[in-house]
C-alpha cells in the first residue's frame, strides 16, 4: 500500500475548498484502485485516524475538508470502465470529472442527464456524495434518480456492492431498502468510500434551444415560471434565473446578449425538440406566454447554436465563481460566503421570496446574489459576509429561511448537502427518531466514527470538526 503523504506543501492543496475554507489534514492518500482504498481504510481503522474522501473539493458546505485526520483523494480513480449503449448504462470510477464523463457518453450517442453548473470542476463521486442535480433536474431529476449500483468500502474495511431492484413489484423488508444505493447517495462520505458507480443513461436529445427572457421584477418572473410549469405542453428541461445583482456581474461579459438597462431579473429556459417543425411549435407556445408576463418581450433572445449556448452557460457559471472569489477574500477578514440550498414546492415560491423581504433588513448592504433553479423551486441565495459579525447575521437569516422552507413543505438542502455548515438545519427537516436511525446506520457501517467526521452530524465530541471559517 502507498504510504500516507505527509509533505505539508502537497497536503496544502487538499486542505482548501472552493470557498476558501481550510482544513487541518495531517496526511493524504491518493489511491489508484479499489484494493488500495481497502488497504488505506483498514490502515486508518487500525490507527483510529479519521478519513475524509475528496473529489475536486468543489463542496459549498465544508464537506471535503476536515480539522483532523487524513484526506483520501479519489482523483486518480477516474476511468470509464464500461458504457453499454444497448442497455443504456455506464460503469465508472468515482474520481472522473463530470464533464469528461458526459463527453464520453455523448461520443457513444447517449446522455448522462444530471448537469450541475460545476461540471468541469466536480467529480461523479462527489455528485453521488451530495446528490447533486443542477439545472436539468426540472426534467431529468437528480443524481439519485440515475444511480443504479455502487461498490462501497465501509468504515469496517469491508467492500460490498449494492444494486437497486428493477422488478415491477417488491416487498422485501423496509421500503427504504428496495433501492439500497439511495442509502449512500447524499451520505457525504460518512458511510464509506464509493469505489465504483453504475448509472443509467438516456437518449441524447436531437436538438435544443435556450430562451432568454428579461423581467421588470421578481414577481413577474415567478408568475411566468409558474404558468410555464403548470402547462405540460412547454416541457422545459430547465428554467434558471439571475436576479439584478447577478445581472450586474455578468453585464460586462455579456457581449452578444443585450440586457435591458432596467431589467431586474433574467430567466433562461432550455427547450429540447426533434425537428424544425417541432421547434416552431414550441416557439409559438413560448412567445405568447413571454409577451403576457413581461414588457421586455422584444428583448427576448433565442440561443440555438452550441457557441451561443456555451456563452450563456459560461455567463451563468461566472456568477457562483465570482461569489466564491469574494468568499476567499472575505475569509481574510473573518467572513465567508453563506451559500443557501433550501427548496420549496413551486407554488410556494412567492411566499418564500416575500418572507425574505420581511427579514432581510439585518443584512444591510451585504452582497446578496440570488440565482439558480427557479423552475424546480430551488433558488440559491449567496450572502457574502465580510466579517465575523456579518457571518453570524447571514447564518441566522439562512436558518430562518430554511425553517420557512420546511414550513412551506420544502427542504433545507436541495443539492449541496449538509456538510459541516448546516448541522443545525438537519433538525428542522427530520424528527429526532429519523436522525437517530441515520446515526444508527452510520454506527453499523462505521463503528469507529472515522469516515468523514463532522459531515451531516456533529463529531464525537459534540462539536463541529474545527475549520478555519
Amino acid at each position: 500500500m502507498p504510504e500516507m503523504i505527509t509533505d505539508p506543501e502537497i497536503i496544502a492543496a487538499y486542505n482548501e475548498d472552493a470557498l476558501g475554507l481550510k482544513g487541518k489534514f495531517e496526511g493524504l492518500f491518493r489511491p489508484n484502485s479499489e484494493a488500495e482504498v481497502i488497504d488505506m481504510v483498514r490502515t486508518c481503522i487500525s490507527r483510529k485516524l479519521p478519513l475524509t474522501a475528496q473529489g475536486l473539493r468543489s463542496s459549498l458546505t465544508g464537506a471535503a475538508i476536515c480539522g483532523k485526520g487524513a484526506a483520501l483523494s479519489l482523483e486518480r480513480m477516474n476511468r470509464v470502465i464500461h458504457i453499454d449503449v444497448e442497455r443504456k448504462f455506464a460503469v465508472v470510477e468515482p474520481g472522473i470529472v463530470l464533464s469528461d464523463f458526459k463527453k464520453s457518453v455523448e461520443e457513444a450517442g447517449l446522455m448522462y442527464a444530471p448537469d450541475p453548473t460545476s461540471a468541469e470542476e466536480c467529480t461523479l463521486g462527489g455528485n453521488v456524495a451530495t446528490n447533486a442535480s443542477g439545472s436539468r433536474s426540472l426534467k431529468y431529476g437528480a443524481t439519485i434518480d440515475w444511480v443504479r449500483g455502487l461498490r462501497v468500502v465501509d468504515g469496517r474495511g469491508r467492500v460490498f456492492e449494492v444494486k437497486n431492484g428493477i422488478s415491477e413489484k417488491m416487498c422485501a423488508g423496509y421500503g427504504a431498502m428496495y433501492r439500497p444505493t439511495q442509502l449512500f447517495v447524499g451520505s457525504e462520505g460518512t458511510l464509506g468510500v464509493v469505489t465504483r458507480i453504475e448509472v443509467s443513461l438516456t437518449e441524447l436529445p436531437a436538438n435544443g434551444f435556450v430562451g432568454i427572457v428579461f423581467f421588470r421584477d421578481l414577481k413577474s418572473a415567478v408568475d411566468f415560471t409558474l404558468e410555464a410549469n403548470h402547462g405540460p405542453a412547454y416541457k422545459a428541461a430547465s428554467m434558471e434565473f439571475l436576479d439584478h445583482a447577478c445581472l450586474e456581474i455578468i453585464r460586462p461579459k455579456a457581449k452578444g446578449i443585450a440586457i435591458p438597462a432596467d431589467a431586474r431579473v433574467m430567466i433562461y429556459f432550455e427547450q429540447e425538440y426533434g425537428d424544425e417543425s417541432e421547434k416552431d411549435r414550441f416557439l409559438n407556445l413560448w412567445f405568447p406566454l413571454i409577451e403576457k408576463h413581461t414588457p421586455f418581450f422584444d428583448d427576448t433572445q433565442i440561443a440555438d447554436s452550441p457557441k451561443e449556448k456555451k456563452h450563456l452557460y459560461d455567463l451563468r457559471h461566472h456568477v457562483p465563481s465570482t461569489a466564491n472569489e469574494e468568499s476567499i477574500k472575505a475569509i481574510k477578514t473573518g467572513g465567508c460566503k453563506i451559500s443557501t440550498d433550501w427548496a420549496v414546492p413551486l407554488n410556494r415560491l412567492h411566499q418564500l421570496f416575500a418572507y425574505f423581504d420581511e427579514i432581510r433588513r439585518p443584512l444591510g448592504d451585504m452582497m446578496v446574489l440570488r440565482f439558480g433553479h427557479l423552475g424546480s423551486g430551488h433558488p440559491h441565495f449567496n450572502f457574502i459576509a465580510r466579517t465575523g459579525e456579518e457571518k453570524i447575521i447571514a447564518s441566522e437569516i439562512d436558518d430562518l429561511m430554511a425553517k420557512k422552507a420546511v414550513a412551506l413543505g420544502g427542504c433545507v438542502a436541495g443539492e449541496h448537502g449538509i456538510g459541516k455548515m448546516k448541522h443545525r438545519q438537519l433538525a428542522l427537516q427530520y424528527p429526532s427518531p429519523i436522525i437517530g436511525a441515520m446515526r444508527a446506520l452510520k454506527n453499523e457501517l462505521d463503528p469507529a466514527g472515522i469516515m468523514a467526521p463532522g459531515n451531516i452530524f456533529m463529531d464525537d465530541t459534540g462539536d463541529i470538526a474545527p475549520l478555519q471559517l
